[in-house]
């Protein structure tokens, strides 16, 4: 028995039209997907947007952060030339403190020195300056040289009183104490 496949011309034609079929595009199908398109480029984008705005930030958080450093590195010079020059301003201070004292002891005895008569024999044998007090002891061969030297103390305008203390008459000399009150500073300054 032979067998014969008639049907062969039909698969065929079956195979050739399903080949040949066209898909059919829906209109909702290509809304949604531009759509989409849409939404993927704006994203996109707007992602490109924020990375160079992160880009650009990044590069100024840098610059701030080197020019912190900088200003940090002046402060710490600033705050040492500060400390110098606190230093600097207390040794000049304590200098000039030492300068006015100075020229306390200098003006006494320059006042004191010019008092002392010329034409009579007068010396000193020690001049004690506590605070404002001044007291002055020496030896005169005439007892009348000492008043004329508490006179001119008190005519030097640096005392505001010169007090005899002590005169005791010995062999060859007066021996003299002078007790002395000086004026305050501002008006040895003037």
């Amino acid at each position: 028995m032979i067998k014969v496949n008639l049907l062969r011309d039909q698969t065929a034609h079956i195979k050739k039209a399903a080949v040949t079929v066209k898909p059919e595009v829906s209109r909702t199908g290509l809304i949604v997907f531009a759509i989409m398109g849409v939404t993927v480029l704006g994203l996109g984008g707007y992602w490109y947007y924020l990375d160079g705005e992160i880009k650009r930030f990044t590069g100024t958080r840098n610059t701030l952060k080197a020019e912190n450093e900088r200003l940090q590195a002046l402060k710490k010079e600033v705050e040492k030339f500060e400390k110098l020059k606190k230093l600097r301003q207390s040794r000049i201070e304590v200098i000039e403190k030492l300068r006015d004292s100075q020229t306390g002891p200098v003006l006494l005895l320059n006042h004191v020195i010019q008092s002392v008569p010329r034409e009579r024999a007068l010396w000193l044998t020690s001049v004690d300056q506590k605070g404002d007090h001044v007291q002055v002891v020496g030896y005169a061969f005439a007892s009348e040289t000492i008043p004329d030297f508490m006179t001119n103390l008190s005519r030097t305008g640096f005392f505001n009183s010169v007090d005899l203390e002590l005169m005791e008459e010995e062999r060859d000399a007066t021996r003299f104490s002078l007790t002395c009150n000086t004026k305050k500073k501002k008006a040895t300054t003037e």
